[in-house]
């Protein structure tokens, strides 16, 4: 199984956290299970493998589309996989999609939808084209210049919003609404509504997405080994193991010692 993340080129570093490709072009086994936390990044999909389907707490193995576009994740979800992987896909920036190609973001929280049916004929091709190039680096490239070609056509584009949100996620959840305004210098409803409007749900619930989305990279990145838990819970920026394990719950549906002992990340599956 592969699994390999792409920088993206120095114009499109204000939009993009990263590319990614994953494949495993021999069909597997049995059916696999990967679950992810919500990780504070919304995307954009390809997928040239096999059909496969998606849970969360608000679609129940539904059949993902060819090339879809994903808003927020406000729980875990999980990806059920059969026959072979194959998807290439852009993770982008919180409120980038907003920027980029003027959606509301607030519209597809927690879904996956037909990239056709939101941007119509300009991505009529793309996943055709995708599925045709023989290496990953030629995949990560047709996608490179759809999004060079749509920048170089926009009036206008990273705001202020873009800005708090980054600062968010380099943040790792762990600032006040408060902070935010004064680096914004946007009054509190002004603020509000448009970063509602751009990243999909209000700056307070982001900064939590986010910081649980840190704390699952962490375990993930540690291997779900964590010697001091007072001390893990501490840098992450919570007033106490209640309040911790409280938060955990939420988001992910588990407890952090069953997280530990029974996860099912894509990391988990990769050497």
């Amino acid at each position: 199984m592969l699994y390999r993340k792409f920088s993206p080129s120095p114009l499109l570093r204000s939009y993009v956290e990263c590319f990614y490709l994953w494949e495993c072009q021999q069909a597997l086994n049995q059916p696999l299970l990967v679950e992810s936390p919500p990780s504070g990044f919304a995307s954009m999909v390809f997928n040239y493998g096999d059909a496969y389907r998606v849970d969360n707490h608000k679609h129940q193995g539904r059949h993902v589309p060819q090339a879809f576009l994903t808003g927020q994740s406000t729980k875990s979800y999980q990806l059920l996989m059969q026959g072979t992987i194959g998807m290439v896909g852009v993770v982008f920036k919180p409120a980038a999609i907003s920027s980029l190609f003027q959606l509301p973001m607030y519209e597809f929280v927690d879904e996956r939808t037909d990239l056709y049916e939101v941007l119509g004929e300009p991505v009529k091709y793309l996943p055709e084209q995708i599925h045709e190039a023989r290496t990953p680096e030629q995949r990560i490239h047709r996608l490179e210049m759809f999004l060079l070609a749509h920048l170089s056509k926009l009036k206008s584009g990273y705001d202020r919003i873009d800005f708090a949100a980054d600062l968010i996620v380099r943040k790792q959840g762990i600032i006040q609404v408060g902070e935010l305004m004064e680096e914004v210098f946007l009054g509190r409803r002004q603020f509000e509504r448009n970063f509602l409007h751009k990243v999909g749900v209000s700056p307070k619930y982001y900064a939590r997405i986010r910081r649980m989305g840190a704390v699952c990279a962490n375990l993930a990145n540690n291997r779900w080994q964590v010697k001091d838990w007072h001390d893990f819970i501490y840098r992450a920026g919570y007033y106490d193991q209640s309040h911790f394990i409280k938060e955990f719950t939420e988001f992910t549906g588990k407890s952090p010692s069953m997280y530990v002992k029974n996860n099912a990340e894509l990391m988990h599956f990769l050497r």
